[in-house]
């Protein structure tokens, strides 16, 4: 029984990664000297020692778990070579990941000094350097590029002078970097192709004069929709992720975020046809990319239900309308807002049929690009005229979501009288009649991922200030 416990233990992979090490020691020492010899590098969360099955005597190992992998790599450097207490005969130690990397690799010192960062498009070697060489001495920056065009593809590898040093970094560095350590180079040999990888390189190699087209290749049943919902890893780049889909034919477009609330990639891809889309549902959900991470991918049904839903409310549109016409036509003060909400259901109800989704539909708050926080219900608006008791002020890049979408959000926390946001600008404000109400929308929505943007709610300077400030501007100016 102790030994399945212990290989579980063993092949299980850590959290954080590579805190866990190995240790090739004498075999009469006890937990408690590998406590006292290593509590001083960090802390320690649990220490086993491997026992033969048939006498039960020490094997001559023991795997030490520490709370941050920063912890084991310096635990690493400084006892890996040296001695316990009372003992002559040096210790080795190494980084304990599965049974297959400590019996076959013995270079784990060079192995862990190398991390994978995200990058802007617009970062250089230098920008990196400034960012990541306060955490220790980088060796090398290897900045990922585009073999036709030379432009940065987002990604870069760092490599430190020491597993400490890398360990540390990846820990602090900022979250926008999502930062992991890079596999080794030359670790990862060429695997046999997937059933899934043929299918797609037997559609990449047909040609368009063969009788068998790419479509009838699919061999999918459409089922009316042309975009999926996707959740992945958030390590992945909006460039791996649209090469990803686009090995299905017919991307049209592919939009990605990541929602650092739940810690996981979000996004929409759409095809020009359904075969497409039902066949990358059928091909890419619960796919391993990368290998090890599963990538869920599901139909966006969203236009399909609006539809239905309109067609549904055919019957009551359509007597809500001839009641009000003929109200209108038999009394001498016809309702006339009964009137207008009936013509304004019904031609919502032709935008629908004819044009699809109505510009004036706010999205699903379940859907995976609409909002990364947990929104309350919606709530009634204040009155457009009530008294401005605070401002927040917004600020959204690349650019502010729909203003259906800021209402739908900001009304949540109650009182709002009006969202705006400025003409041509990246930034806006949202009025409240109550102070509680505004301070609870910026406790819940600044930093929040709003339809794949990233929003700042701050506290605004009241209008009153504001103006004042104008105009004493405005005057100096006119001195000047």
């Amino acid at each position: 029984m102790q030994n399945i416990k212990t290989k579980r233990h063993e092949d299980f992979e850590d959290t954080p990664p590579h805190s866990r090490l190995f240790v090739v020691c004498e075999r009469r020492f006890t937990e408690e000297d590998f406590q006292e010899g290593f509590s001083k590098f960090g802390t320690i969360e649990d220490i086993r020692m491997p026992r033969d099955h048939h006498t039960g005597q020490p094997k001559g190992v023991v795997y030490i778990k520490f709370s941050k992998t920063s912890e084991a790599a310096k635990a690493l450097e400084g006892m890996n070579q040296r001695s316990l207490k009372g003992s002559s005969r040096v210790l080795k130690v190494m980084v304990a990941c599965s049974r297959s990397e400590i019996h076959s690799d013995d270079n784990h010192d060079d192995k862990y000094k190398r991390l994978f960062i995200s990058v802007p498009c617009a970062y250089t070697e230098q920008d990196i350097r400034g960012v990541f060489g306060g955490y220790g001495q980088i060796q090398s920056v290897v900045i990922q590029k585009d073999r036709n065009t030379g432009e940065n593809r987002g990604f870069a590898y760092v490599t430190f002078r020491k597993f400490s040093e890398a360990a540390v970094a990846f820990e602090e560095c900022d979250r926008k970097f999502r930062a992991i350590f890079a596999l080794p180079k030359g670790s990862n040999p060429r695997r046999p192709e997937t059933s899934f990888e043929s299918s797609i390189n037997d559609l990449a190699n047909a040609q368009p004069g063969n009788a068998t087209t790419m479509m009838s290749l699919m061999n999918t049943t459409p089922r009316g929709y042309t975009k999926v919902n996707f959740m992945c890893c958030p390590n992945l780049t909006p460039r791996h992720l649209e090469n990803l889909f686009d090995l299905v034919p017919g991307l049209v477009d592919c939009k990605y975020f990541v929602d650092l609330v739940r810690n996981c990639g979000k996004g929409t891809a759409s095809y020009s046809n359904p075969i497409s889309a039902a066949y990358a549902v059928d091909k890419l959900n619960e796919f391993e990319y990368p290998p090890g991470m599963k990538i869920f991918v599901k139909p966006d049904n969203s236009r399909s239900d609006m539809h239905n839903q309109s067609f549904n409310n055919l019957g009551k549109v359509t007597y809500n309308l001839r009641n009000a016409m003929r109200s209108a036509n038999t009394n001498h003060a016809p309702d006339l807002a009964k009137l207008t909400e009936a013509i304004a259901e019904a031609s919502k109800l032709i935008k629908i049929a004819t044009q699809g989704v109505a510009e004036d539909h706010t999205p699903d708050v379940n859907d995976l690009n609409y909002c990364s926080v947990k929104l309350p219900p919606p709530k009634p608006l204040a009155d457009i005229d009530s008294t401005v008791a605070k401002r927040c002020f917004l600020v959204c890049k690349p650019q502010p979501p729909p203003l259906t979408v800021l209402r739908d959000i900001f009304c949540r926390f109650g009182d709002l009288i009006n969202v705006y946001t400025l003409p041509n600008k990246t930034v806006g404000y949202a009025r409240y009649a109550s102070a509680n109400a505004a301070e609870e929308a910026m406790r819940v929505l600044h930093g929040a991922e709003v339809c794949g943007v990233r929003m700042k709610v701050l506290e605004a300077e009241d209008e009153a200030s504001a103006k004042k400030r104008r105009i004493e501007w405005t005057k100096d100016e006119q001195v000047d």
